[in-house]
């Protein structure tokens, strides 16, 4: 989001907050969601007058199996290019953004994703401000005949802010996640649930991109049918605080006793639990009544900066992480539940 609305990044309660006073960027928050303040109208979203930008033509067959998928060297190779100087930060409707779209969608394409965008693209196209950019959407579909139709939805934004500020850990990161999981997923064999992979554009002028996906859902992933939201932003700056934040994870809510399992199984990750997260992608699956996980690690000094690069990048917990937010995809794809029943009790904020 723009540097005038960074204060509405994250809604955080006291404990977390005394603990990160100092920082410009995302407060964090404990195991006791705090009051979101009153909503700000989000400027109006125009209607996708233009083509989808052209695919590249398909990565490495075998990109599927280049090593494992949590590797922090195969990470930082991912951020690396898409917050590469080259990229210039990935502006909505620059150079950098159309390079970074094409070099997902050929990642989707090897991963053996299913295109959701239109006419056979991954790409759903819209417009950030009057700047052209896109959606990239790719379906891994379930295999169980009784809830397969539930629709996981894994999703990160690809965009920053450019004019030097490379967005290395926001959203480069993220979007390195999102292709770990899938990669994983891949490996894995089919899910018992569809999981949705979506690199949204244009987060960074007003959340357009979940916004727009929101509002016009394709035809594969109705909105009544998306039963979890996975959000990665800005997870790369584990050793800024010591700490990822797992938000949305609500007494009553499936997520919860698995991210508390999986907590307790990796006593080296300090995970927060709990708390409402405002600001990010979830925010308008959110208002759905789809409940969310939101990953997140606050970052004491590159906030929008152009300090935000690479070589700032903490990898190692980066991997952790993503393979964290993977397990936790697949245990809720695995789960005997009935998330759709539980999402139409609890909604996003549990009980």
């Amino acid at each position: 989001m723009p540097p005038s609305q960074a204060a509405l990044r994250r809604i955080v309660p006291a404990i977390v907050l005394a603990a990160i006073a100092a920082s410009p960027s995302r407060a964090a928050p404990p195991a006791v969601p705090p009051v979101a303040p009153p909503p700000i109208a989000p400027p109006p979203i125009a209607p996708p007058p233009i083509a989808p930008p052209p695919i590249a033509p398909p990565a490495a067959p075998d990109c599927a199996d280049d090593g494992a998928p949590y590797d922090p060297a195969a990470l930082r190779d991912r951020v690396a290019h898409l917050a590469s100087a080259e990229l210039d930060g990935r502006a909505s409707g620059s150079p950098g953004d159309a390079a970074g779209r094409t070099y997902l969608a050929g990642r989707f394409r090897c991963l053996g994703l299913i295109p959701a965008g239109v006419d056979g693209s991954y790409a759903q196209p819209f417009l950030a401000d009057g700047q052209p950019t896109a959606n990239l959407i790719g379906i891994l579909p379930g295999d169980d005949a009784a809830a397969g139709g539930d629709i996981i939805l894994v999703g990160a934004h690809h965009d920053h802010l450019g004019n030097g500020r490379l967005g290395a850990n926001d959203n480069a990161s993220g979007v390195a996640a999102l292709l770990a999981i899938a990669q994983a997923l891949h490996q894995r064999g089919k899910p018992r649930r569809t999981i949705a992979f979506v690199a949204f554009g244009g987060e960074e002028l007003g959340l357009l991109g979940s916004r727009y996906f929101a509002g016009h859902p394709p035809a594969a992933l109705p909105l009544d049918r998306i039963v979890y939201d996975i959000n990665l932003d800005m997870v790369g700056s584990y050793a800024s605080a010591g700490a990822v934040y797992a938000m949305g994870t609500f007494r009553g809510l499936p997520a919860t006793p698995i991210v508390k399992a999986l907590a307790a199984e990796h006593p080296a990750l300090h995970v927060g639990i709990g708390g409402r997260g405002v600001g990010s992608d979830h925010d308008p699956f959110c208002r759905a009544g789809i409940p969310y996980v939101f990953f997140w690690t606050p970052d004491r000094r590159c906030y929008h900066e152009r300090c935000d690069t690479l070589e700032r990048l903490d990898t190692a917990h980066l991997g952790a992480i993503a393979a964290f937010a993977g397990e936790l995809v697949v245990r809720l794809s695995d789960t005997p539940g009935d998330l759709a029943a539980s999402r139409r009790r609890s909604g996003c904020t549990g009980r």
